[in-house]
């Protein structure tokens, strides 16, 4: 899960940082560039066109100085270079040359645009318009409308008015005294050096010109609102997008792993035991498929078991059963001696006796085929009980040797198991060990780093390798093919395994040192 959220937090974090970061293809420097070119079409085009048209009414040699001349006055930085010196990119060269605006992409937010016809360029920084005040904004472009303005006869000034508009792309007023009475008593009028201006109702600036006759114009520049608005939504815009896309690529995957899960879970209510949950390896439910897995699995091998188990019951039932109905019914018939009598009495025993371990063996089987319940283990002296264990084998079969190899830290430390199944493990090791040794068992308890591992051998015959799996399986037995009880049922390794499995460990096979079969049951050590 935690990586899983770490992936979540870079799908997020990656996209944003990339864009605040990186310069390369990033679509907010694209928006940049773009707004930039906008917004100088839309707020300086007059102004570049007004400075075009003087430089083409003098001649060449004499641009360098005009030029100079007019960016004394605009308080920003103006190039005038040949257009390969402005730009050096191709695609700009060719998109200056055909006359659009071209961002050129510098702190200052420069943008260039080719003057008329000829191999030349100008500049103007463009930032003004966010980062300095309204009198760097506005100085130039009214210094250019001023020289315009003065040019104009005071009689024709009315008549000028539609054709400044169009040069200059603002809007012009030519206020009475009482107007201007009107704004200077109700409006607040703000005055830097030599410009004059106010705020009209939707809070943008309005400046107050002087003609040479005395009158005043009002003049504001006009913009594209929109423009202005795509200033504020469209990086908002792209930083939403990245993020949802960042989430997108998490979610989804998500949706289909959880999908494919939901249709796992609902095939197996429907019988199809086989149906496992495959997801990605470091999905989001890779840990709750898993668990899913592990669960269907037990949950199979169990109905698996208990279908073997009824068989095998049933089975093992029949053998015991058949004596005891032979036996009974030759004693009703009343044709039997005493010796008969006696012998078939004895049948009648040894058939409830086999029943008897039958049941109680089936009965342990069940019990230790379910899931571990941790409430059963505890912390104990697992060394000293394998001690006792072995010393009471010695005490029953005095024809067999047992011998211990145990740690001495073992015998000195506790080791937190389930100690009554661990012990039923060992004493099922045994009984299967002395059931096939000849003369001798060693039983060794050991430590390697957090594993433990409890191996019992024998000097039997030992076991093929091909039945190495198969004598682990409940009520199969290689040297019992008649079902006799007397020899067992087949439960005992059956349910070492199953102990073996509570502990998160495994039993396995190979063959002895001693001759015969060497089984190893290991086990990872358990907190309490």
């Amino acid at each position: 899960m935690l990586k899983a959220l770490i992936k979540l937090c870079l799908l997020v974090i990656l996209p944003v940082i990339y864009l605040l970061v990186a310069n390369s293809y990033n679509p907010l420097q694209i928006y940049n560039y773009w707004l930039q070119e906008k917004i100088t079409e839309d707020v300086y085009q007059g102004i570049y066109h007004e400075i075009e048209r003087q430089l083409l009414t003098i001649d060449e040699n004499q641009w360098n100085s005009k030029v100079n001349e007019i960016a004394e006055n605009f308080n920003t930085e103006i190039q005038f270079k040949k257009i390969d010196q402005i730009v050096k990119e191709g695609n700009q060269q060719s998109r200056l040359i055909s006359g659009e605006y071209v961002s050129l992409g510098n702190e200052q937010g420069s943008v260039a645009l080719r003057i008329a016809d000829t191999d030349w360029a100008i500049a103007i920084a463009n930032n003004t318009t966010f980062l300095q005040n309204t009198y760097i904004e506005a100085s130039g472009p009214i210094y250019l409308f001023q020289n315009a303005l003065d040019e104009i006869p005071n009689s024709q000034l009315e008549k000028s008015i539609v054709e400044l508009e169009s040069r200059f792309q603002v809007q012009i007023e030519i206020l009475t005294d009482a107007k201007l009475t009107e704004i200077n008593a109700t409006q607040k009028v703000y005055q830097y050096k030599n410009l004059t201006w106010t705020k009209d109702e939707n809070e943008d600036e309005v400046f107050l010109i002087k003609t040479q006759n005395g009158r005043t114009l009002i003049l504001s520049l006009e913009r594209d609102q929109f423009i202005l608005a795509s200033a504020m939504f469209i990086p908002f815009f792209l930083m939403v997008l990245f993020v949802c896309a960042g989430l997108l690529m998490w979610l989804w995957p998500l949706w289909k792993d959880h999908k494919s899960l939901t249709q796992t879970a609902k095939n197996f209510g429907t019988g199809h035991l086989d149906a496992r949950a495959r997801v990605r390896k470091g999905s989001f439910t890779a840990e709750l498929s898993t668990s899913f897995n592990r669960m269907a699995e037990n949950i199979r091998n169990l109905i698996q078991s208990n279908q073997s188990l009824t068989n095998a019951v049933a089975h093992d039932l029949r053998t015991p059963m058949a004596r005891l109905r032979f036996a009974n019914d030759i004693l009703k018939s009343g044709n039997c001696d005493a010796e008969e009598i006696a012998r078939y009495r004895q049948t009648i025993n040894s058939s409830i006796e086999a029943l008897e371990y039958l049941v109680t063996q089936t009965l342990h089987y069940s019990r230790y085929n379910r899931s571990t319940d941790i409430n059963h283990f505890r912390n104990i002296h697992f060394a000293v009980e394998v001690l006792e264990e072995v010393e009471h084998y010695q005490f029953d079969h005095e024809n067999i040797v047992y011998e211990t190899n145990i740690d001495d830290v073992l015998l000195k430390t506790q080791q937190f198991v389930d100690d009554r199944a661990l012990k039923r493990a060992l004493v099922n090791l045994l009984n299967n060990a002395t059931k096939h040794a000849k003369s001798r068992v060693l039983v060794s308890f050991t430590q390697q780093l957090n594993e433990f591992a409890l191996i019992v051998e024998d000097d039997g015959e030992g076991i093929a390798q091909q039945n190495y799996e198969r004598v682990f399986q409940p009520y199969k037995q290689l040297a019992n093919k008649q079902r006799d009880t007397a020899e067992g049922v087949g439960l005992g390794l059956a349910i070492v395994k199953q102990i073996a499995s509570w502990h998160n460990g495994e039993i396995r096979i190979k063959r002895s040192d001693l001759g015969g079969a060497c089984f190893t049951l290991s086990w990872t050590a358990v907190k309490p």
